[in-house]
Protein backbone atom coordinates (compact mmCIF):
# COMPACT_ATOMS: atom_id res chain seq x y z
CA UNK A 1 0.00 0.00 0.00
CA UNK A 2 2.80 2.17 1.13
CA UNK A 3 4.23 1.92 -2.93
CA UNK A 4 0.53 2.53 -4.31
CA UNK A 5 0.67 5.67 -2.20
CA UNK A 6 4.20 6.89 -3.68
CA UNK A 7 3.06 5.95 -7.42
CA UNK A 8 0.04 8.02 -7.18
CA UNK A 9 1.49 10.63 -5.19
CA UNK A 10 4.58 10.45 -7.83
CA UNK A 11 2.54 10.82 -10.89
CA UNK A 12 -0.14 13.43 -9.67
CA UNK A 13 2.55 16.05 -8.87
CA UNK A 14 4.17 14.86 -12.24
CA UNK A 15 0.81 15.78 -14.06
CA UNK A 16 1.31 19.43 -13.12
CA UNK A 17 5.39 19.82 -12.76
CA UNK A 18 6.87 22.59 -14.13
CA UNK A 19 9.04 22.07 -17.58
CA UNK A 20 11.39 24.80 -17.02
CA UNK A 21 13.00 27.40 -14.63
CA UNK A 22 9.88 27.73 -11.86
CA UNK A 23 8.56 31.25 -11.22
CA UNK A 24 8.90 30.16 -7.29
CA UNK A 25 11.21 31.72 -5.09
CA UNK A 26 14.47 30.89 -5.44
CA UNK A 27 14.67 28.00 -8.08
CA UNK A 28 17.08 29.43 -10.60
CA UNK A 29 19.32 29.92 -8.02
CA UNK A 30 18.80 26.20 -6.73
CA UNK A 31 18.56 25.11 -10.76
CA UNK A 32 22.35 26.93 -11.59
CA UNK A 33 23.82 25.49 -8.36
CA UNK A 34 23.11 21.84 -8.70
CA UNK A 35 24.21 22.36 -12.25
CA UNK A 36 27.12 23.74 -11.50
CA UNK A 37 28.27 22.00 -8.28
CA UNK A 38 28.31 25.35 -6.69
CA UNK A 39 27.24 27.15 -3.62
CA UNK A 40 23.51 28.06 -3.60
CA UNK A 41 22.32 31.15 -1.56
CA UNK A 42 22.80 30.90 2.51
CA UNK A 43 22.89 28.55 4.21
CA UNK A 44 24.32 27.00 0.87
CA UNK A 45 21.89 23.92 1.10
CA UNK A 46 25.31 21.37 0.75
CA UNK A 47 23.33 18.25 0.68
CA UNK A 48 20.52 19.23 -1.53
CA UNK A 49 23.07 20.22 -3.99
CA UNK A 50 24.88 17.13 -3.62
CA UNK A 51 21.80 14.86 -4.33
CA UNK A 52 20.39 17.40 -6.72
CA UNK A 53 23.59 16.93 -8.89
CA UNK A 54 23.92 13.20 -8.66
CA UNK A 55 19.96 13.12 -9.60
CA UNK A 56 20.64 14.99 -12.93
CA UNK A 57 22.98 12.60 -13.75
CA UNK A 58 20.88 9.86 -13.66
CA UNK A 59 18.39 11.00 -14.77
CA UNK A 60 19.11 10.46 -18.91
CA UNK A 61 15.92 13.11 -19.81
CA UNK A 62 14.59 16.49 -20.10
CA UNK A 63 16.14 19.68 -19.16
CA UNK A 64 18.15 20.05 -15.99
CA UNK A 65 15.41 23.10 -14.89
CA UNK A 66 12.78 19.86 -15.20
CA UNK A 67 15.25 17.20 -14.11
CA UNK A 68 15.57 19.00 -10.36
CA UNK A 69 11.68 19.69 -10.46
CA UNK A 70 11.05 15.50 -10.95
CA UNK A 71 13.46 15.11 -7.54
CA UNK A 72 11.32 17.65 -6.10
CA UNK A 73 8.43 15.58 -6.73
CA UNK A 74 10.18 12.28 -5.63
CA UNK A 75 10.46 13.36 -2.38
CA UNK A 76 7.24 15.25 -2.02
CA UNK A 77 6.11 11.15 -2.84
CA UNK A 78 8.68 9.67 -0.69
CA UNK A 79 7.34 11.80 2.12
CA UNK A 80 4.02 10.73 1.71
CA UNK A 81 4.89 6.73 1.66
CA UNK A 82 6.72 6.96 4.80
CA UNK A 83 4.23 9.28 6.42
CA UNK A 84 1.77 6.64 5.52
CA UNK A 85 4.23 3.49 7.03
CA UNK A 86 4.62 5.60 10.16
CA UNK A 87 0.78 6.03 10.60
CA UNK A 88 0.47 2.66 10.66
CA UNK A 89 3.28 1.65 13.05
CA UNK A 90 1.27 4.34 15.47
CA UNK A 91 -2.01 2.81 15.01
CA UNK A 92 -0.66 -0.63 15.96
CA UNK A 93 0.67 0.80 18.92
CA UNK A 94 -2.88 2.36 19.84
CA UNK A 95 -3.88 -0.53 19.26
CA UNK A 96 -6.16 0.02 16.23
CA UNK A 97 -8.08 -2.51 14.02
CA UNK A 98 -6.53 -2.93 11.01
CA UNK A 99 -9.13 -2.05 8.77
CA UNK A 100 -9.60 1.47 10.77
CA UNK A 101 -5.79 1.97 10.42
CA UNK A 102 -5.27 1.51 6.78
CA UNK A 103 -8.17 3.74 6.42
CA UNK A 104 -7.13 6.65 8.74
CA UNK A 105 -3.70 6.10 7.38
CA UNK A 106 -4.32 5.97 4.04
CA UNK A 107 -6.92 9.59 4.43
CA UNK A 108 -4.54 11.36 6.37
CA UNK A 109 -1.03 11.15 4.16
CA UNK A 110 -4.00 11.84 1.27
CA UNK A 111 -4.81 15.44 3.28
CA UNK A 112 -1.30 16.04 3.85
CA UNK A 113 0.28 15.13 0.48
CA UNK A 114 -2.77 17.11 -1.29
CA UNK A 115 -2.08 20.21 0.78
CA UNK A 116 -1.57 23.39 -0.88
CA UNK A 117 2.34 24.05 0.52
CA UNK A 118 3.25 20.44 -0.80
CA UNK A 119 1.85 20.73 -4.16
CA UNK A 120 3.19 24.03 -4.52
CA UNK A 121 6.48 22.33 -3.74
CA UNK A 122 6.55 19.86 -5.11
CA UNK A 123 6.71 20.54 -8.81
CA UNK A 124 9.05 23.12 -8.47
CA UNK A 125 12.93 22.87 -7.95
CA UNK A 126 13.05 23.74 -4.11
CA UNK A 127 14.77 22.07 -1.55
CA UNK A 128 11.61 22.02 0.92
CA UNK A 129 10.34 18.23 0.13
CA UNK A 130 13.70 17.01 0.74
CA UNK A 131 13.45 18.59 4.19
CA UNK A 132 9.93 17.45 4.82
CA UNK A 133 10.67 13.84 3.54
CA UNK A 134 14.27 13.95 5.70
CA UNK A 135 11.70 14.78 8.73
CA UNK A 136 9.17 12.17 8.24
CA UNK A 137 11.60 9.70 8.11
CA UNK A 138 13.03 10.78 11.39
CA UNK A 139 9.82 10.81 13.06
CA UNK A 140 9.39 6.88 11.46
CA UNK A 141 13.42 6.05 13.08
CA UNK A 142 12.23 7.18 16.71
CA UNK A 143 9.09 5.79 16.65
CA UNK A 144 9.98 1.82 15.30
CA UNK A 145 11.38 -0.90 17.23
CA UNK A 146 14.80 -1.00 15.91
CA UNK A 147 17.32 0.09 18.47
CA UNK A 148 19.67 1.62 16.31
CA UNK A 149 16.28 3.93 15.10
CA UNK A 150 17.83 7.42 17.26
CA UNK A 151 21.20 6.93 15.74
CA UNK A 152 19.59 6.58 12.23
CA UNK A 153 17.29 9.65 13.30
CA UNK A 154 20.42 11.99 14.48
CA UNK A 155 22.15 11.07 11.23
CA UNK A 156 19.13 12.26 8.91
CA UNK A 157 19.03 15.28 11.26
CA UNK A 158 22.57 16.18 10.78
CA UNK A 159 22.30 15.69 7.32
CA UNK A 160 18.62 17.83 6.93
CA UNK A 161 20.12 20.47 8.84
CA UNK A 162 22.30 21.40 5.65
CA UNK A 163 18.58 21.03 3.62
CA UNK A 164 17.39 23.45 5.92
CA UNK A 165 17.83 24.60 9.33
CA UNK A 166 14.21 24.61 10.23
CA UNK A 167 15.13 20.57 11.28
CA UNK A 168 16.56 21.65 14.20
CA UNK A 169 13.07 22.60 15.76
CA UNK A 170 12.98 18.31 15.71
CA UNK A 171 15.32 18.39 18.44
CA UNK A 172 12.68 18.09 21.64
CA UNK A 173 11.70 14.73 19.53
CA UNK A 174 14.93 13.37 20.82
CA UNK A 175 14.38 14.35 23.94
CA UNK A 176 11.52 12.50 24.50
CA UNK A 177 12.73 9.66 22.42
CA UNK A 178 15.67 9.44 25.35
CA UNK A 179 13.12 9.37 27.88
CA UNK A 180 11.12 6.13 26.14
CA UNK A 181 12.62 4.23 23.88
CA UNK A 182 9.58 4.25 20.85
CA UNK A 183 6.00 4.47 22.45
CA UNK A 184 4.50 1.25 23.98
CA UNK A 185 1.18 -0.22 23.37
CA UNK A 186 -1.82 2.44 25.69
CA UNK A 187 -2.93 -0.57 27.33
CA UNK A 188 0.58 -1.72 28.34
CA UNK A 189 2.75 0.97 30.52
CA UNK A 190 6.01 -0.90 29.32
CA UNK A 191 9.31 1.14 31.12
CA UNK A 192 12.12 1.02 28.52
CA UNK A 193 16.26 1.00 28.58
CA UNK A 194 17.39 4.04 28.13
CA UNK A 195 20.29 4.22 25.37
CA UNK A 196 23.98 5.28 25.14
CA UNK A 197 24.04 8.83 24.56
CA UNK A 198 27.59 9.14 22.59
CA UNK A 199 26.16 6.80 19.57
CA UNK A 200 23.61 9.61 17.96
CA UNK A 201 25.64 11.77 18.79
CA UNK A 202 28.58 10.47 16.20
CA UNK A 203 25.89 9.71 13.71
CA UNK A 204 24.55 13.30 14.18
CA UNK A 205 28.18 14.92 14.01
CA UNK A 206 28.58 12.81 10.98
CA UNK A 207 25.53 13.35 9.09
CA UNK A 208 26.58 17.32 10.10
CA UNK A 209 29.93 16.51 8.21
CA UNK A 210 28.24 17.78 4.81
CA UNK A 211 28.52 20.83 5.39
CA UNK A 212 32.16 20.33 4.69
CA UNK A 213 31.42 20.24 1.37
CA UNK A 214 31.15 24.42 1.86
CA UNK A 215 34.60 25.31 1.99
CA UNK A 216 36.12 22.27 -0.11
CA UNK A 217 33.57 23.66 -3.18
CA UNK A 218 34.11 26.89 -2.64
CA UNK A 219 38.22 26.64 -2.37
CA UNK A 220 37.66 25.56 -6.13
CA UNK A 221 35.68 28.78 -7.01
CA UNK A 222 32.79 27.55 -8.76
CA UNK A 223 30.66 29.47 -10.97
CA UNK A 224 28.29 30.18 -8.65
CA UNK A 225 29.51 30.89 -4.95
CA UNK A 226 27.31 32.63 -2.80
CA UNK A 227 29.31 34.01 0.00
CA UNK A 228 32.61 32.55 -1.02
CA UNK A 229 32.63 29.87 2.36
CA UNK A 230 36.12 28.59 1.68
CA UNK A 231 37.58 30.77 5.01
CA UNK A 232 35.89 30.12 8.16
CA UNK A 233 34.97 33.77 8.39
CA UNK A 234 32.49 33.48 5.41
CA UNK A 235 31.67 29.82 6.24
CA UNK A 236 30.27 31.09 8.84
CA UNK A 237 28.51 34.04 7.64
CA UNK A 238 26.85 31.89 4.94
CA UNK A 239 26.32 29.18 7.74
CA UNK A 240 24.56 31.72 9.84
CA UNK A 241 23.03 33.56 6.46
CA UNK A 242 24.44 36.83 7.67
CA UNK A 243 24.82 38.85 5.03
CA UNK A 244 21.20 37.74 3.53
CA UNK A 245 18.71 38.36 6.54
CA UNK A 246 19.73 36.10 9.15
CA UNK A 247 16.98 35.20 11.47
CA UNK A 248 14.88 37.22 9.11
CA UNK A 249 12.93 35.80 6.56
CA UNK A 250 12.92 38.81 4.74
CA UNK A 251 15.94 41.76 5.34
CA UNK A 252 13.06 44.44 5.24
CA UNK A 253 9.95 43.64 5.83
CA UNK A 254 10.63 41.48 8.77
CA UNK A 255 11.50 43.28 12.23
CA UNK A 256 11.96 42.10 15.92
CA UNK A 257 9.87 44.14 17.56
CA UNK A 258 6.36 43.06 19.09
CA UNK A 259 3.41 44.35 20.69
CA UNK A 260 0.48 41.96 22.14
CA UNK A 261 -1.95 42.70 19.21
CA UNK A 262 1.11 41.82 16.56
CA UNK A 263 1.55 38.69 18.02
CA UNK A 264 -1.79 37.73 18.52
CA UNK A 265 -2.43 38.55 15.17
CA UNK A 266 0.80 36.47 13.84
CA UNK A 267 -0.86 33.35 15.64
CA UNK A 268 -4.39 34.11 14.12
CA UNK A 269 -2.57 33.91 10.62
CA UNK A 270 -0.92 31.09 11.09
CA UNK A 271 -4.21 29.11 12.52
CA UNK A 272 -6.04 30.59 9.40
CA UNK A 273 -3.23 29.09 6.96
CA UNK A 274 -3.53 25.42 8.97
CA UNK A 275 -7.44 25.20 8.56
CA UNK A 276 -6.28 25.86 4.75
CA UNK A 277 -4.27 23.55 4.38
CA UNK A 278 -5.91 21.03 6.55
CA UNK A 279 -9.15 21.40 6.65
CA UNK A 280 -11.32 22.33 10.42
CA UNK A 281 -11.65 18.38 10.85
CA UNK A 282 -8.22 17.45 10.78
CA UNK A 283 -7.28 20.81 12.95
CA UNK A 284 -10.19 19.76 15.82
CA UNK A 285 -8.52 15.94 16.05
CA UNK A 286 -4.85 17.11 16.03
CA UNK A 287 -6.00 19.19 19.06
CA UNK A 288 -8.00 16.29 20.66
CA UNK A 289 -4.87 14.11 19.70
CA UNK A 290 -2.55 16.49 21.63
CA UNK A 291 -5.28 16.42 24.87
CA UNK A 292 -5.32 12.61 24.77
CA UNK A 293 -1.67 11.97 24.03
CA UNK A 294 -0.53 14.08 27.01
CA UNK A 295 -3.01 12.48 29.25
CA UNK A 296 -2.19 9.11 28.51
CA UNK A 297 1.25 7.49 30.37
CA UNK A 298 2.60 5.68 27.41
CA UNK A 299 2.26 8.75 24.84
CA UNK A 300 2.83 11.56 27.28
CA UNK A 301 6.99 11.60 26.30
CA UNK A 302 6.00 11.40 22.43
CA UNK A 303 3.13 13.60 22.15
CA UNK A 304 5.08 16.11 24.23
CA UNK A 305 7.60 16.34 22.06
CA UNK A 306 5.13 16.68 18.98
CA UNK A 307 3.70 19.59 20.09
CA UNK A 308 7.00 21.29 21.39
CA UNK A 309 8.54 20.83 17.95
CA UNK A 310 5.07 21.75 16.38
CA UNK A 311 5.00 25.01 18.24
CA UNK A 312 8.54 25.89 17.09
CA UNK A 313 7.93 25.66 13.55
CA UNK A 314 4.41 27.00 13.82
CA UNK A 315 3.33 29.57 15.38
CA UNK A 316 6.26 30.56 17.54
CA UNK A 317 8.34 30.70 13.94
CA UNK A 318 5.79 32.94 12.17
CA UNK A 319 5.89 34.61 15.36
CA UNK A 320 9.50 35.46 15.01
CA UNK A 321 9.45 36.17 11.32
CA UNK A 322 6.90 39.31 12.18
CA UNK A 323 6.06 39.86 8.46
CA UNK A 324 3.53 42.30 7.39
CA UNK A 325 0.44 40.86 7.07
CA UNK A 326 -1.05 43.05 4.55
CA UNK A 327 1.62 42.60 2.36
CA UNK A 328 1.61 40.34 -0.54
CA UNK A 329 4.58 38.97 -0.40
CA UNK A 330 4.28 37.20 3.14
CA UNK A 331 1.67 34.28 2.42
CA UNK A 332 4.15 33.29 -0.57
CA UNK A 333 7.09 33.61 2.25
CA UNK A 334 5.82 31.68 5.15
CA UNK A 335 3.77 28.72 2.81
CA UNK A 336 7.33 26.62 2.73
CA UNK A 337 7.32 26.30 6.58
CA UNK A 338 3.81 24.75 6.45
CA UNK A 339 5.52 21.31 5.40
CA UNK A 340 7.23 20.69 8.44
CA UNK A 341 4.35 21.62 10.69
CA UNK A 342 2.47 19.49 8.18
CA UNK A 343 4.22 16.17 8.76
CA UNK A 344 4.49 16.94 12.73
CA UNK A 345 0.67 17.25 12.75
CA UNK A 346 0.18 13.90 10.91
CA UNK A 347 0.46 11.69 14.07
CA UNK A 348 -1.44 14.04 16.07
CA UNK A 349 -4.07 13.84 13.81
CA UNK A 350 -4.36 9.77 14.15
CA UNK A 351 -4.03 9.80 17.95
CA UNK A 352 -7.05 12.02 17.96
CA UNK A 353 -8.68 9.53 15.47
CA UNK A 354 -8.28 6.69 17.90
CA UNK A 355 -9.61 8.85 21.23
CA UNK A 356 -12.99 9.20 18.92
CA UNK A 357 -13.29 6.07 17.91
CA UNK A 358 -12.30 4.23 21.39
CA UNK A 359 -14.81 6.36 22.72
CA UNK A 360 -18.11 4.86 21.18
CA UNK A 361 -19.56 1.27 21.23
CA UNK A 362 -19.73 1.63 17.41
CA UNK A 363 -16.35 2.40 16.45
CA UNK A 364 -16.11 1.44 13.11
CA UNK A 365 -18.90 3.72 12.19
CA UNK A 366 -17.28 6.65 14.15
CA UNK A 367 -13.97 5.77 12.38
CA UNK A 368 -16.41 6.38 9.12
CA UNK A 369 -17.76 9.47 10.47
CA UNK A 370 -14.30 11.21 11.29
CA UNK A 371 -13.23 10.36 8.06
CA UNK A 372 -15.56 11.49 6.40
CA UNK A 373 -15.29 15.09 8.49
CA UNK A 374 -12.10 15.45 7.82
CA UNK A 375 -12.07 14.92 3.66
CA UNK A 376 -15.91 17.36 3.62
CA UNK A 377 -14.11 19.78 5.84
CA UNK A 378 -10.77 20.42 3.65
CA UNK A 379 -10.49 22.93 1.10
CA UNK A 380 -10.18 21.24 -2.37
CA UNK A 381 -8.56 22.59 -4.88
CA UNK A 382 -5.11 22.81 -6.79
CA UNK A 383 -3.30 24.51 -9.76
CA UNK A 384 -0.75 22.65 -12.42
CA UNK A 385 2.62 24.65 -13.43
CA UNK A 386 2.46 22.37 -16.50
CA UNK A 387 2.57 25.63 -19.06
CA UNK A 388 4.30 27.73 -16.56
CA UNK A 389 7.24 29.55 -19.01
CA UNK A 390 6.64 32.85 -17.20
CA UNK A 391 10.03 32.96 -15.45
CA UNK A 392 12.28 31.16 -18.55
CA UNK A 393 10.51 34.04 -21.23
CA UNK A 394 10.82 36.77 -19.19
CA UNK A 395 14.84 35.73 -18.58
CA UNK A 396 14.83 35.20 -22.55
CA UNK A 397 13.14 38.73 -23.39
CA UNK A 398 15.45 40.50 -21.13
CA UNK A 399 18.55 39.20 -22.99
CA UNK A 400 17.05 40.38 -26.03
CA UNK A 401 16.69 43.57 -24.85
CA UNK A 402 20.53 44.38 -23.96
CA UNK A 403 23.29 44.88 -26.20
CA UNK A 404 26.92 43.05 -26.11
CA UNK A 405 28.40 43.66 -23.24
CA UNK A 406 25.74 45.27 -20.99
CA UNK A 407 25.36 45.42 -16.76
CA UNK A 408 22.27 44.57 -15.54
CA UNK A 409 22.50 46.91 -12.25
CA UNK A 410 21.37 45.14 -9.34
CA UNK A 411 18.59 42.87 -10.72
CA UNK A 412 15.58 41.53 -8.00
CA UNK A 413 16.33 37.66 -7.48
CA UNK A 414 14.15 36.28 -9.41
CA UNK A 415 15.81 38.12 -12.38
CA UNK A 416 19.10 37.09 -11.34
CA UNK A 417 18.58 33.38 -10.58
CA UNK A 418 16.30 33.15 -13.76
CA UNK A 419 19.32 34.40 -16.22
CA UNK A 420 22.09 32.26 -14.78
CA UNK A 421 20.63 29.47 -15.58
CA UNK A 422 20.57 30.97 -19.28
CA UNK A 423 23.68 31.86 -18.73
CA UNK A 424 25.45 28.81 -16.99
CA UNK A 425 23.10 25.87 -17.62
CA UNK A 426 21.90 26.84 -21.59
CA UNK A 427 25.16 28.97 -22.33
CA UNK A 428 23.26 31.82 -23.20
CA UNK A 429 24.51 35.41 -23.34
CA UNK A 430 27.80 34.71 -21.11
CA UNK A 431 28.77 38.51 -22.07
CA UNK A 432 26.03 40.06 -20.08
CA UNK A 433 26.89 41.42 -16.41
CA UNK A 434 24.67 40.58 -13.37
CA UNK A 435 25.75 42.79 -10.98
CA UNK A 436 24.80 41.87 -7.60
CA UNK A 437 25.83 41.69 -3.79
CA UNK A 438 28.48 44.36 -4.50
CA UNK A 439 28.07 45.62 -1.12
CA UNK A 440 29.87 42.79 0.53
CA UNK A 441 32.89 42.34 0.39
CA UNK A 442 32.39 38.27 -0.96
CA UNK A 443 30.77 39.87 -3.71
CA UNK A 444 33.15 42.92 -4.54
CA UNK A 445 36.01 40.07 -4.25
CA UNK A 446 33.74 38.17 -7.02
CA UNK A 447 33.24 41.56 -9.48
CA UNK A 448 37.39 41.41 -9.59
CA UNK A 449 37.46 37.56 -10.14
CA UNK A 450 34.88 37.41 -12.29
CA UNK A 451 34.94 40.66 -14.46
CA UNK A 452 38.80 42.67 -13.97
CA UNK A 453 37.99 45.21 -16.05
CA UNK A 454 34.89 46.14 -15.19
CA UNK A 455 36.57 48.16 -12.13
CA UNK A 456 39.66 50.73 -12.08
CA UNK A 457 43.14 48.76 -10.46
CA UNK A 458 43.15 50.53 -6.98
CA UNK A 459 41.60 49.10 -3.82
CA UNK A 460 37.86 50.12 -2.81
CA UNK A 461 37.35 49.67 1.20
CA UNK A 462 33.75 50.62 1.14
CA UNK A 463 30.01 49.46 -0.44
CA UNK A 464 29.39 52.95 -0.62
CA UNK A 465 32.64 53.57 -1.82
CA UNK A 466 32.06 50.80 -4.43
CA UNK A 467 28.74 52.24 -5.80
CA UNK A 468 30.33 55.25 -6.34
CA UNK A 469 32.79 54.14 -8.33
CA UNK A 470 30.25 52.13 -10.58
CA UNK A 471 28.52 55.25 -11.89
CA UNK A 472 31.68 57.46 -12.27
CA UNK A 473 34.04 55.04 -13.93
CA UNK A 474 32.14 51.42 -14.52
CA UNK A 475 28.70 52.65 -16.03
CA UNK A 476 31.21 54.80 -18.61
CA UNK A 477 32.55 52.07 -19.99
CA UNK A 478 30.09 49.36 -20.00
CA UNK A 479 25.94 50.02 -20.92
CA UNK A 480 24.71 49.46 -17.44
CA UNK A 481 20.66 48.46 -17.75
CA UNK A 482 18.13 47.44 -15.01
CA UNK A 483 14.38 45.97 -14.98
CA UNK A 484 12.78 48.77 -12.73
CA UNK A 485 13.67 51.86 -13.82
CA UNK A 486 13.71 53.54 -9.83
CA UNK A 487 17.81 51.89 -9.35
CA UNK A 488 18.70 53.68 -11.94
CA UNK A 489 17.85 56.71 -10.27
CA UNK A 490 19.37 60.19 -9.76
CA UNK A 491 21.07 58.68 -13.34
CA UNK A 492 18.42 59.55 -16.39
CA UNK A 493 17.39 56.45 -17.91
CA UNK A 494 15.22 55.22 -21.31
CA UNK A 495 12.77 52.20 -21.97
CA UNK A 496 14.22 50.02 -24.09
CA UNK A 497 11.11 46.99 -23.82
CA UNK A 498 11.96 45.40 -20.42
CA UNK A 499 14.73 47.10 -19.57
CA UNK A 500 16.29 50.63 -18.92
CA UNK A 501 19.14 52.40 -20.08
CA UNK A 502 20.98 53.94 -18.06
CA UNK A 503 22.34 57.47 -20.22
CA UNK A 504 25.36 58.78 -18.93
CA UNK A 505 25.23 61.43 -21.86
CA UNK A 506 22.43 63.21 -23.35
CA UNK A 507 21.09 60.76 -25.95
CA UNK A 508 18.43 61.03 -27.84
CA UNK A 509 15.54 58.63 -26.42
CA UNK A 510 13.97 56.25 -28.95
CA UNK A 511 10.61 55.50 -28.54
CA UNK A 512 9.65 53.41 -31.76
CA UNK A 513 12.57 51.24 -30.63
CA UNK A 514 11.00 50.69 -26.98
CA UNK A 515 7.70 49.86 -28.69
CA UNK A 516 9.40 47.21 -31.29
CA UNK A 517 10.96 45.28 -28.35
CA UNK A 518 8.01 45.03 -26.09
CA UNK A 519 5.62 43.73 -29.50
CA UNK A 520 9.00 41.04 -29.98
CA UNK A 521 8.46 39.94 -26.52
CA UNK A 522 7.37 36.14 -25.94
CA UNK A 523 4.13 36.07 -23.62
CA UNK A 524 3.18 32.20 -23.29
CA UNK A 525 0.41 31.70 -21.05
CA UNK A 526 -2.49 34.03 -19.44
CA UNK A 527 -0.81 37.66 -18.83
CA UNK A 528 -3.13 39.11 -16.61
CA UNK A 529 -1.82 38.82 -12.80
CA UNK A 530 -5.40 38.93 -10.96
CA UNK A 531 -6.09 35.44 -12.84
CA UNK A 532 -2.90 33.95 -10.36
CA UNK A 533 -3.35 33.37 -7.10
CA UNK A 534 1.25 32.73 -7.15
CA UNK A 535 2.42 35.79 -6.05
CA UNK A 536 5.57 34.90 -7.77
CA UNK A 537 3.34 34.42 -11.42
CA UNK A 538 2.28 37.52 -10.58
CA UNK A 539 5.29 39.22 -9.84
CA UNK A 540 6.87 37.78 -13.36
CA UNK A 541 4.32 39.72 -15.42
CA UNK A 542 3.69 42.81 -13.33
CA UNK A 543 7.40 43.30 -15.15
CA UNK A 544 5.57 43.68 -18.48
CA UNK A 545 2.74 46.00 -17.20
CA UNK A 546 5.52 48.12 -15.64
CA UNK A 547 7.23 48.21 -19.13
CA UNK A 548 4.05 49.28 -20.92
CA UNK A 549 3.51 51.84 -18.15
CA UNK A 550 6.93 53.82 -18.36
CA UNK A 551 6.98 53.68 -21.91
CA UNK A 552 3.58 55.40 -21.75
CA UNK A 553 5.33 57.96 -19.00
CA UNK A 554 8.03 58.59 -21.45
CA UNK A 555 5.40 59.40 -24.48
CA UNK A 556 3.83 61.99 -21.88
CA UNK A 557 6.73 63.76 -21.29
CA UNK A 558 6.97 64.82 -24.69
CA UNK A 559 2.97 65.49 -24.47
CA UNK A 560 2.15 62.68 -26.83
CA UNK A 561 -1.13 62.10 -24.86
CA UNK A 562 -2.53 59.30 -27.65
CA UNK A 563 0.55 57.07 -27.52
CA UNK A 564 0.71 57.73 -23.89
CA UNK A 565 -3.21 56.61 -23.28
CA UNK A 566 -2.77 53.18 -25.29
CA UNK A 567 0.33 52.13 -23.38
CA UNK A 568 -1.22 52.77 -20.01
CA UNK A 569 -4.06 50.84 -20.69
CA UNK A 570 -1.73 48.20 -22.17
CA UNK A 571 -0.45 48.04 -18.55
CA UNK A 572 -3.95 47.82 -16.60
CA UNK A 573 -4.81 45.35 -19.03
CA UNK A 574 -2.11 43.31 -17.84
CA UNK A 575 -2.29 44.53 -14.52
CA UNK A 576 -6.02 45.87 -13.76
CA UNK A 577 -4.33 46.97 -9.98
CA UNK A 578 -1.55 48.81 -10.73
CA UNK A 579 -2.41 52.22 -9.17
CA UNK A 580 0.48 53.94 -11.31
CA UNK A 581 -1.07 53.32 -14.60
CA UNK A 582 -4.20 54.08 -13.04
CA UNK A 583 -3.34 57.85 -11.85
CA UNK A 584 -1.49 58.33 -15.43
CA UNK A 585 -3.93 57.35 -17.46
CA UNK A 586 -6.76 59.88 -15.71
CA UNK A 587 -4.19 62.44 -16.39
CA UNK A 588 -3.42 61.68 -19.64
CA UNK A 589 -6.99 61.24 -20.56
CA UNK A 590 -7.25 64.86 -19.27
CA UNK A 591 -4.30 66.37 -21.41
CA UNK A 592 -5.80 64.31 -24.21
CA UNK A 593 -7.47 66.98 -27.41
CA UNK A 594 -11.16 66.30 -26.79
CA UNK A 595 -11.56 65.37 -30.73
CA UNK A 596 -8.81 62.16 -30.38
Amino acid sequence: MSFLIFLLAFAFYLHGLSGTIPTYRDSGDLIASIYTLGIAHPPGYAFYVIVGKLFTLLLPFGNIAYRINVLSALFAAGMAAVLYRLLLLACSRCPMPRRESIGVSAIVTVLLATSPAVIALARVAEMYTLAAFLSAAILYCLLSDDPRGISCAALLLGLGLSVHPTLIFLTPLFVSAYRREGVSAMKNDVTPSRRHALTPILFFLLGLSVFLYLPIRASQHPLVNWGDPSTWRNFWRVVTRADYGGLKLHPEQSSFSWTPASALAQVRYFATAMKAEWGWGALFLGSLGVLLGLRSAAWRFWTGGLLISWILSGPAFFLLSNLPLAESTTPAILQPYLLLCGVLWVPLVVLGFYGVCSWTSKPFLMALLSMALMVGSRPWSWTSQRNDFYAYDYARNLLRALPPGAVLYEPDDPTHFSLRVLQLVEGRRPDVILLNFFRTRWGYEEIKRQWPDLLPPIPIESGQELRRILWTYSAKRHPFYAELPQKLIPVSYRSQGLVYAAQMESTTASRIESEARLVMNVQRGDFVTTHHSDFFTAHVISYYAAAQNNLGIEYANVEDWPHAVSHYREALQIEPEQSAAQRNLAFALQKMPKHL
